[in-house]
């Protein structure tokens, strides 16, 4: 599924069936596509509110989780965002869930009311396909890497932008919708 603009890889729950049907082995040799370094994280921005955990949180807090700590990452803004809170933030309001925190009772009615403003869109049978192709790509090709996130380019369709670390450098990668690498 995708919140806002960012696709967990979390969230390519069948990736093990999905790896089974792509017969990733079957595969022609393609040529080595090395990752470019991704960029810095960026700051996080002042001009939002925070919730953690359905709660609101300062900055710092959000800035000590850890990706592998997040089970969902929401940014509302405008309309939504004032049905929701009451409030405007000129740069929106930021929501983390964190997986220890993301069955219990108050952060459940938290999303709940979260879903009812802003419907979650599915991913659609390619998008999982494709997320569920990289992480195995991945899991192959880099296995010490610790995957972040993976998310659509915009700059083109049908592209994916996989970023993660590995041995102590942030890098990224672009794919095309079958899980292959191809030049940034």
């Amino acid at each position: 599924m995708f919140s806002q603009s960012l696709l967990t890889a979390r969230r390519a729950g069948l990736t093990a069936a999905l790896l089974l049907a792509l017969g990733l082995g079957c595969a022609p040799a393609r040529a080595q596509v090395a990752p470019t370094p991704a960029p810095a994280k960026p700051s996080m921005p002042k001009d939002v509110a925070y919730y953690l955990d359905g709660q609101p949180a300062d900055q710092n807090v959000l800035a000590k989780v850890t990706p592998a700590d997040i089970q969902d990452i929401n940014v509302v803004k405008g309309a939504q965002q004032q049905q929701l809170f009451g409030t405007t933030h000129a740069g929106g309001t930021v929501l983390v869930t964190t997986k220890a925190k993301a069955s219990t009772t108050e952060v459940l009615a938290f999303t709940k009311r979260l879903h009812e403003v802003v419907p979650l869109v599915p991913a659609s049978p390619a998008q999982t396909a494709a997320v569920a192709a990289i992480t195995a790509y991945m899991a192959k090709t880099y296995p010490a890497a610790k995957l972040e996130f993976i998310s659509p380019y915009k700059e083109q369709a049908d592209r994916y932008l996989a970023t993660f670390s590995n041995a102590g450098q942030r890098l990224q990668l672009l794919f095309n919708g079958q899980g292959q690498p191809v030049k940034l």
